[in-house]
Formats: structure tokens, sequence, C-alpha cells
């Protein structure tokens, strides 16, 4: 499967639930799915390196569309075929580059509901506690759940100097503010995170969009930095 196959076929996944997505991950070697109330939190597929790294994308989409919708094409931009909802870009083309990433050694998480709120990062926090001090062993987390093409957040986490010049170091990338939440708001207890981006824009709008070259770029920054031996970010210590 190349890498465009594997972006179209999240892109294509139905809007409306996260089943079909969290299907694929659940038939990988040894995924586990946690569950809250019959409903899914997430899928987590440890990885079997020693210096393991936690790659994070959500399934959920904000648009509440059964079936299946139709993703059209347009020179490297794809777009909805339909006026009434966007893409679901937002998280799918993250969830394509941790499929393309599993067979990296490096751990991936699968999180549901991070569009009401993260509540399937704060389940894993407040209900799912084993999965969660396993989480937070890894070296440090990398999100792909960001509009743009070349920028990173790390919100409100008490990350590192050294861990935001890592980051910057090894994508090009810039910081665009402390704004805002997402999943690893919730994950990151004792290891540092970040969420870069992965070529959205007009995320949660009819009219979205997403631009191929900017999200194969993260795709193959993420493959690089991922290769080498990885160090351990813990967050700052308060003084």
């Amino acid at each position: 499967m190349t890498d465009r196959e594997a972006l179209e076929m999240f892109l294509n996944c139905e809007l409306g639930y996260p089943d079909e997505v969290f299907d694929k991950f659940i038939n990988l070697e040894g995924a586990m799915c946690y569950t809250h109330y019959d409903a899914p939190d997430a899928v987590y597929v440890p990885g079997k390196r020693k210096d393991r790294v936690l790659l994070v994308a959500h399934a959920d989409t904000v648009f509440c569309v059964p079936g299946k919708h139709k993703v059209i094409l347009d020179g490297d931009t794809y777009r909805s075929g339909s006026g009434d909802y966007g893409l679901g870009a937002d998280d799918r083309a993250g969830c394509a580059i941790l499929w393309l990433l599993k067979d990296s050694g490096h751990s991936l998480l699968v999180t549901n509901d991070e569009e009401i709120g993260s509540l399937g990062a704060a389940n894993i926090k407040d209900i799912h506690k084993e999965l969660f001090e396993e989480l937070n062993g890894h070296q440090y987390i990398l999100e792909f759940d960001r509009r743009h093409a070349r920028d990173y957040k790390v919100y409100n986490i008490p990350v590192t100097d050294e861990f935001k010049r890592f980051i910057e170091g090894s994508t090009g990338y810039t910081e665009a503010d402390r704004y805002s939440s997402t999943d690893i708001t919730r994950l990151c207890r004792k290891i540092c995170g970040a969420n870069l981006s992965v070529g959205y824009y007009r995320e949660h709008h009819e009219d979205e969009y997403l631009v191929f070259t900017e999200w194969l770029n993260t795709l193959n920054i993420a493959r690089e930095m991922l290769e080498g031996e990885q160090k351990k970010f813990p967050l700052k210590v308060s003084a």
C-alpha cells in the first residue's frame, strides 16, 4: 500500500462513526481496545522498541454523517464531495500516519471523542489507569492532529525547553501558540508531548481540505525522527 492509498483509505472511512477506523487498528498484533459503557475510548498497540515513542491520533470527526461519503482529489488537494459536511481529515489524516508507522516499533494510540473534550483520553486517565501509567512510560508523545503545514503545539503541558528544541530541530516547525487543548493535554502526566501539523485546513467546516504534499512532509519527517535512538523527555520539574 502506498502512502497515498493509505491516506485515501482513511479519508474514505465513514465520517459519523469511528468503528471503521478502530477495526483496522484492532486487528494489528498486540492491539487492545479499551471501552467504557460499551463505547470505545481507544485502541492501543504497544510498540516493541525499548525506546518507544507514543504516537496518537483520534478516530472521531465532528460530522454526523451516516454511510459512505465522496472524497474528491483536486490536484494536490483533497476535499469533500458534499457541500453539507467536510472531509474528516481532522483527524483521519493523523490516523493514516499512525497506520503507515505501525511497523516502526513505536506504540500507537487511536482515541475516540477528541472532538467532545478529549473524552476518550480523559477516560484513559480516570478509568483505564494501568494503561495511563504505561503510556507515560514512553520516551515522549507525538500527536498528529494539527492544522496547517509547518507548526506544532504543546498547549499548557509543562514541557522542557530541551524538548521544544528537539521538536523544532527535528521538524523545522514553529510553535503556533499555547491555546486550546487536545488528547495530549490529558495524557501527558510524566512525559513531554507535541501535536504536529498534518496539512488540513478549515476543519469542522464543510469546506475543509487537506494538502497531500504537506501531509506527506509530516509523515516523512516523523519516519526520519523516529528511526534513530529516542531520548526520554520528562516534564519540567516545578520549582
